[in-house]
C-alpha cells in the first residue's frame, strides 16, 4: 500500500493507518519520509484513541525528547495507559523507564508483569534487578 493511500486512510480516522503512518514517519532508514514530528503527531493522535503501541511510543518520544520536548510527566501518564492496558512493550517500557529515574520498586512491578507474559528482554531485566535488591 502506497503512503497516500495509508495518508488517506489515516485521515479518515483508521488508527491501524494512523498508527502505520506514524511507524513510516519515524523509521529513519528512509530519510525520503524521515519526519520525526509527523511520527509523534500521529502517535499522539491514535494513542488517544487507546491504541497501547502507539501509547508507549508516545511516552518513549516524551521521555527522551524524540520530535518532542522532554517532559517525564507526560512519559509516564502515555507509558501507564498502555500498561495497564496490559500491553508487554508497555509494561517492559514503563519498568525501563521506572529503572532510569531510578525506582526498583516500580521497576521491578512493571518489568516482571511483562516477564510473566513471556516478554525476553524483561525476563532477562528481571534477573538483573533482582540481584540489585
Amino acid at each position: 500500500m502506497s503512503i497516500s493511500a495509508i495518508t488517506n486512510k489515516a485521515n479518515n480516522g483508521d488508527v491501524d493507518a494512523q498508527c502505520t503512518l506514524a511507524d513510516i514517519y519515524a523509521d529513519d532508514t528512509n530519510l525520503e519520509i524521515f519526519d520525526v514530528s509527523k511520527a509523534v503527531y500521529w502517535y499522539e493522535r491514535v494513542a488517544e484513541q487507546g491504541h497501547t503501541r502507539a501509547q508507549w511510543l508516545l511516552g518513549a518520544c516524551y521521555s527522551q525528547g524524540i520530535g518532542i520536548g522532554v517532559d517525564q510527566e507526560k512519559a509516564e501518564h502515555w507509558m501507564l495507559k498502555s500498561a495497564h492496558s496490559g500491553d508487554v512493550e508497555g509494561q517492559f517500557n514503563l519498568g525501563s523507564f521506572y529503572f532510569m529515574k531510578p525506582d526498583i520498586v516500580k521497576a521491578e512491578y512493571w518489568i516482571e508483569k511483562a516477564s510473566n507474559q513471556g516478554h525476553v528482554e524483561a525476563q532477562s531485566a528481571l534477573g538483573a534487578i533482582k540481584l540489585l535488591m
